[in-house]
């Protein structure tokens, strides 16, 4: 069913191309459209200050495999003749237009859906409540609550460092997209899949959003620790001065992980109920990180894991990637002789 699919992706820099991307390793045929007067997707030209400008951008690369790319201008009839052509005979139209492009390239459902009966119509636009606004991810990481609980406590704000509110609304779109697929096969029409980076937002505050609506307690910053859990999301550093990040999430691996570090009976006692540790969490990693600092990365990770403890070095991204399954997930394309690399977007596997 994906190989026999054509895509026309009119989308530029991560949500929608992702969207693309992720059809593209799955076999369909994906033909991105982009701007001839602009030279493409503005996200070929973020260079990093290292790469070679004449080249493809890394980012670009990131959210750009398998694909076909035609460069068109919407404004000339023969490329726009092109382009409807393509509309016609494609299963699923992936946009992200500015406010008003669509009525202005008279690329709109209504009109995509009367030339092509069958198409699914996907579209990410920015915020809801005023759809003029231009919609960077960091705007929205800011505007839907993210930066206000995204860092150390006592300390500005921070944005997530990847285009999070991006990724995530590809997430989105994808799932609408399947979901159309399958309404289509039984009913053979054509469906609007539409969603928005302002609701992708809120969608993703998951038990932060609880935490409030459910106590009417504002979420504060309080970097990697978490509101409900403690000890999870402190760090400690061992005796050779590795970091790891504790996620002890139930009372039993509180009582093995403290035996192990030789926490005193005093203070497990003290602390042997989640709703204690939350309480004296800020004594407690005093406490803990005294003890495993006298212990080595390799007997600290070795133990835990051996106990079912969860713990997790903090590595670098070059530390990532000296990891197989990391490496395996990294995919190849010759670009007019540059060899491009990125990410897999695909982390599941189907299997009968």
């Amino acid at each position: 069913m994906i190989k026999n699919l054509k895509i026309i992706e009119i989308s530029s820099v991560l949500a929608g191309p992702s969207v693309g991307m992720f059809f593209a390793e799955l076999g369909a045929e994906v033909i991105k459209i982009e701007n001839k007067i602009t030279d493409g997707d503005i996200t070929r030209k973020w260079h990093q200050p290292m790469e070679n400008s004449e080249k493809q951008s890394a980012y670009f690369s990131s959210a750009n495999w398998g694909k076909k790319h035609i460069f068109l201008d919407f404004n000339n009839s023969s490329d726009k003749k092109k382009l409807i052509n393509l509309v016609k005979v494609t299963d699923i139209l992936i946009t992200n237009f500015k406010h008003g492009d669509a009525e202005k390239f008279n690329l709109t459902y209504k009109f995509c859906k009367s030339i092509n009966d069958k198409i699914i119509y996907a579209k990410i636009e920015g915020f809801k409540t005023d759809p003029k606004r231009v919609a960077f991810d960091a705007i929205i990481q800011a505007e839907t609550g993210f930066m206000s609980i995204n860092g150390e406590s006592g300390e500005q704000g921070v944005k997530m460092p990847v285009a999070m509110m991006d990724i995530l609304a590809a997430h989105q779109l994808k799932e609408g997209v399947l979901i159309a697929l399958l309404k289509r096969k039984e009913n053979n029409k054509a469906y609007c899949v539409s969603t928005t980076l302002e609701e992708t937002g809120y969608a993703s505050l998951a038990n932060q959003a609880s935490n409030y609506l459910m106590t009417n307690v504002v979420p504060k910053k309080m970097g990697s620790l978490h509101p409900n859990i403690a000890p999870y999301g402190e760090k400690v550093i061992t005796k050779d001065k590795v970091s790891f990040l504790l996620a002890i999430g139930t009372d039993k691996q509180f009582l093995r992980f403290s035996s192990f570090i030789g926490l005193s009976k005093k203070s497990i006692s003290e602390n042997k109920s989640n709703k204690k540790r939350v309480l004296n969490r800020a004594e407690l990693i005093k406490k803990i990180q005294k003890r495993v600092s006298q212990i080595s990365a390799n007997e600290f990770s070795t133990n835990c894991i051996k106990l079912n403890i969860p713990i997790g070095k903090i590595n670098t991204i070059e530390n990532v990637f000296e990891n197989n399954v990391a490496r395996n997930m990294i995919l190849e394309e010759n670009v007019n002789g540059q060899i491009t690399k990125r990410v897999s977007g695909i982390a599941f596997k189907i299997t009968n």
